[in-house]
């Protein structure tokens, strides 16, 4: 009955986590990207949260359709967003959603990464990292088109890491990108925004296992790893972990407190 009775009190958590964002949704509330579990998520980054860069002007919305790009010749606007999904997020896809009119004009748009410097460490200056990116080139698209670069790899998100193996690890960040060049002045370039494809991930597995009794290899041995690397739990005791053995309602508890951060003040 006990194991029945944990079965029971462990799905109903999952499915409050899971219609969680859909009432925020129905609410009306912002929906942040706290979506769980590890299935394709989708985040979408409208023009308005786009800020201009190098010069560019405050760009004008156009009939809700997008925003218009230049429109003196030889001028080029410049466009740029923050990337915001949590550690561990696997960026697996990005759609840049553009307008291009006229061949003479075009929209290139990229996903960049942004290391902090560390002088303190030995990284005196900031790393910058191309991803992907793509261009509607000389071409003139019908009506809004689609831009959709290619990822070689996926790229996993840490605010902490450092990319380019010199021992100095620092603060990193994403952002996306958008440019508008016009070239004769009659072109009519709009972006409505980019949509990120991505999905949450597991840490990877460890060389050594921090408990006896879920060696390297055994069943749930990555979760569990993942579960006592980020604090959730520290085991039945200092080197055991007790894999078979029944959760109570308060280890429950502890568990879900520690994985959500519940922290309520009042």
């Amino acid at each position: 009955m006990g194991h029945r009775a944990d079965r029971l009190v462990i799905g109903a958590c999952a499915a409050l986590l899971l219609v969680a964002p859909a009432a925020l949704a129905q609410s009306g509330a912002p929906t942040p990207p706290n979506s769980f579990g590890q299935a394709n998520q989708l985040t979408a980054y409208y023009a308005a949260r786009w800020v201009p860069f190098n010069g560019t002007p405050i760009p004008i919305q156009d009939n809700l359709s997008g925003y218009i790009g230049p429109n003196a010749p030889g001028y080029n606007a410049q466009y740029w967003t923050q990337v915001e999904l949590p550690n561990g997020a696997s960026l697996d896809g990005l759609d840049f959603l553009v307008y291009d009119n006229d061949a003479s004009g075009h929209i290139a748009c990229s996903l960049i990464g942004a290391q902090g410097a560390f002088p303190s460490a030995g990284d005196p200056d900031p790393t910058f990292d191309y991803v992907t990116g793509a261009s509607t080139e000389d071409a003139e698209t019908p009506g809004y088109t689609v831009l959709s670069p290619t990822f070689v790899v996926s790229r996993i998100i840490h605010a902490w890491e450092d990319w380019d193996d010199d021992g100095a690890a620092s603060a990193a960040a994403y952002y996306l990108a958008c440019s508008a060049q016009q070239v004769d002045g009659n072109a009519t370039l709009r972006f409505w925004g980019a949509l990120l494809h991505w999905h949450r991930t597991i840490s990877p597995v460890p060389a050594t296992a921090t408990f006896d009794d879920v060696p390297v290899g055994s069943f749930g041995f990555q979760h569990i790893e993942a579960l006592a690397a980020s604090g959730i739990t520290a085991g039945c005791d200092a080197t055991h972990f007790c894999p078979n053995a029944t959760a109570t309602r308060g280890q429950i508890a502890v568990f879900l407190a520690k994985a959500l951060g519940l922290h309520w003040y009042e």
